[in-house]
């Protein structure tokens, strides 16, 4: 039994029990993971083909590693113009394990997956309300600028002295 997935804009042909590079996803080592992309499934000669995904069908895998590819160096060069540029790239990828493809029931096992993570979400939303709640309760200290009527004062003076100066000549 085999079949053709997709994660990460590519196509993988993966069987049961194979190990597979693929593009980093999220997940913690032994983690398991639900790809529900699945394209086309051969189930013993008996052959599934989406159009354009099988619906209900499920393939489960257990992160194994989370790791980066090897590095890729790109050299930017316009000729004649003494201009070269070095850059360098390491792309992060996930090394998982195949354990179970579904070619029917593949709903079930995203709801099982979808209620754990919920329940996890919850409690950490709790903690946080807390931590607001109490940063709240304090008591902003309000600042109030008298610099503004200082000013008035000076340019009043200003304008007096220079009328005075006027009126005796």
């Amino acid at each position: 039994m085999f079949a053709i997935l997709k994660t990460g804009g590519k196509q993988y042909k993966v069987a049961k029990e194979e190990k597979l590079l693929i593009e980093k996803i999220d997940g913690n080592i032994g983690d398991e993971v639900v790809f529900n992309d699945i394209i086309m499934i051969n189930d013993n000669g008996k052959t599934e083909i989406g159009s354009p995904l099988v619906k209900d069908a499920a393939v489960v895998a257990e992160v194994i590693k989370q790791t980066r590819g090897p590095k890729i160096t790109i050299i930017y060069k316009r000729r004649r113009k003494n201009s070269r540029r070095k850059q360098g790239h390491k792309q992060d990828l996930t090394l998982v394990k195949i354990k179970n493809i579904a070619a029917s029931g593949g709903s079930k096992i995203v709801a099982k997956k979808a209620e754990i993570k919920e329940v996890k979400k919850e409690t950490k939303t709790k903690q946080t309300t807390e931590k607001k709640e109490t940063a709240k309760a304090k008591p902003k200290t309000s600042t109030t600028k008298t610099v503004s009527s200082k000013k008035t004062e000076t340019t009043s003076k200003k304008t007096e002295t220079k009328k005075t100066k006027t009126q005796k000549s």
